[in-house]
């Protein structure tokens, strides 16, 4: 998938299928837009496009400083070029944008940039100043700048639609397998690299340590959870852990662990990007007595998220 500006043009000769929002958390509804734009594109010989917003639109448009996101852009990006789409085009966006006129979007970025064939929308959606990019106004357009419009019914099978709010609740509730079945994927963090105290190794579980997340991606409560560790292509399955490590007594910030059981040669060096894959909750952040107590606690997390793995894990990827 490539990902293209404002600036950017398809290439000479291409022409696209296109699906616009600001795709929080990539869930079951838009995956139905982007799986339709994905099978549309193959069929006409045309490019999938999904055109993207960054900051969130309600960021900018209402100023709720304190919104929450599923999903930041790195993230974003990587669950939609997982669903096959070619491109990815991002969108700055800001108060000039937000004051833009429908025709003038059409014409300037999904026409000119894009050369829109079609565009594919979720039942009800509207964009844009008003919400006066909807359906009925793209039907007007349709025959001036020469595409159709493909409407897809976004219920899933309970006959509701998939909801983002629904999604940032179960997940601050620490409710990840509730969370899991509306995302249609594990729960996805991508985070950074950073050196730790070696704790873990001197517990016997030698842990990878990541940075927390920005303050406006959702998390779960503290605890530990079953999750799998990407990097470089590469997926292995283990235990993440984030909380203070109020047991032991290097006491630190809240902090990401992750124990890995296929733990390989592929090293991730400080500062570098990984993505963790949260699957389950297993249980709540508790202060032991003493280490040993921790330490055989361990022991029973590794077993019960292993047996999770082996019986429960559902195939996506």
């Amino acid at each position: 998938m490539k990902i293209l500006t404002i600036t950017d043009t398809l290439p000479p000769g291409e022409s696209s299928i296109v699906t616009i929002g600001n795709f929080d958390g990539v869930h079951l509804g838009h995956q139905k837009l982007l799986t339709e734009v994905v099978l549309r594109a193959a069929a006409r010989g045309q490019k999938s496009v999904a055109v993207t917003f960054e900051p969130h639109t309600r960021l900018v448009i209402e100023g709720e400083a304190q919104y929450s996101l599923l999903t930041g852009f790195e993230e974003k990006a990587r669950l939609i070029e997982l669903m096959g789409i070619d491109y990815l085009m991002l969108l700055a966006f800001d108060r000039k944008m937000s004051e833009m006129g429908p025709d003038e979007f059409i014409r300037s970025i999904l026409v000119e940039r894009l050369r829109m064939a079609q565009w594919v929308m979720g039942t009800g959606h509207a964009i844009g100043r008003n919400r006066s990019l909807n359906e009925i106004f793209l039907r007007e357009m349709e025959d001036k700048y020469h595409f159709k419009t493909f409407v897809a019914d976004l219920l899933a099978q309970n006959g509701s639609t998939v909801s983002s709010t629904q999604i940032r609740n179960s997940i601050a509730q620490g409710h990840i397998a509730e969370a899991v079945a509306m995302l249609g994927h594990p729960y996805l963090l991508s985070v950074e690299r950073t050196r730790g105290l070696r704790l873990g190794t001197k517990l016997g579980y030698p842990t990878i340590n990541f940075r927390k997340p920005p303050s406006r991606k959702v998390i779960p409560p503290p605890g530990v959870y079953a999750a799998e560790l990407e990097y470089n292509g590469f997926l292995e399955q283990g235990a993440l852990y984030f909380g203070a490590s109020s047991t032991v007594p290097e006491h630190r910030d809240i902090h990401f662990e992750f124990f890995s059981f296929t733990r390989g040669k592929e090293e991730i060096a400080e500062g570098d990007n990984a993505h963790l894959w949260l699957y389950s909750f297993i249980r709540k952040d508790t202060a032991f007595g003493t280490t040993g107590e921790l330490v055989r606690q361990i022991a029973v997390d590794v077993e019960t998220i292993k047996t999770f793995f082996m019986k429960e894990r559902k195939q996506w990827r």
